[in-house]
């Protein structure tokens, strides 16, 4: 008998690569953040804040890498992971994100430089609407002024109108 084939006989082990890798891992609808401890070709040692159960399906993504798996054993929050798929250790570990065409990277630097400007640009704006807003209160507060005075004035003369006309209607009758 060859010693795979006797009953009870453990398969080798994969050697493992330690690593600490910052990840985010979804269960069902849920993210959350977790850190992957180890990885072989096919599996890997991760620990999170969620407990997850054997037998749940997590989708683990670290820049471009998705690795898809199922939970072969949970002890508190560490978890065995199988993965549907040979894992990209090194890629996954460096973070290395693909080649791209430089029509793309230069795209993707555009939006970096205009996203740089942004803040700038928000303090530059935020100065003109304060700016905007002390026109328009000066305007609106001289217009009240003025249409104040402009209504006081009216009365005045209305008052010494009448007030006027009579002394003046006196003083010619007297002089006559």
């Amino acid at each position: 008998m060859r010693p795979s084939a006797k009953a009870g006989a453990v398969k080798k082990r994969e050697p493992r690569r330690p690593c600490l890798v910052k990840a985010r891992m979804r269960d069902g609808a849920d993210w959350t953040d977790v850190v992957i401890h180890n990885m072989s070709s096919r599996g890997l040692l991760a620990s999170c804040a969620r407990a997850l159960r054997p037998g749940a399906v997590i989708e683990i993504r670290r820049v471009h890498h998705i690795i898809i798996g199922r939970v072969v054993w949970a002890r508190g929050r560490s978890v065995g992971v199988r993965t549907q798929d040979r894992i990209d250790i090194d890629g996954i570990i460096a973070a290395r994100a693909p080649d791209r065409p430089p029509a793309v990277q230069e795209d993707a630097e555009r939006r970096n430089t205009s996203r740089a400007l942004t803040q700038r640009d928000i303090a530059e704006r935020a100065e003109r609407s304060r700016t905007t807003a002390r026109l328009f209160q000066f305007v609106l507060l001289t217009g009240a002024v003025g249409g104040g005075a402009l209504l006081l004035a009216t009365e005045m003369l209305r008052l010494l109108g009448g007030t006027l006309g009579r002394v003046t209607a006196a003083l010619a009758g007297t002089a006559g």
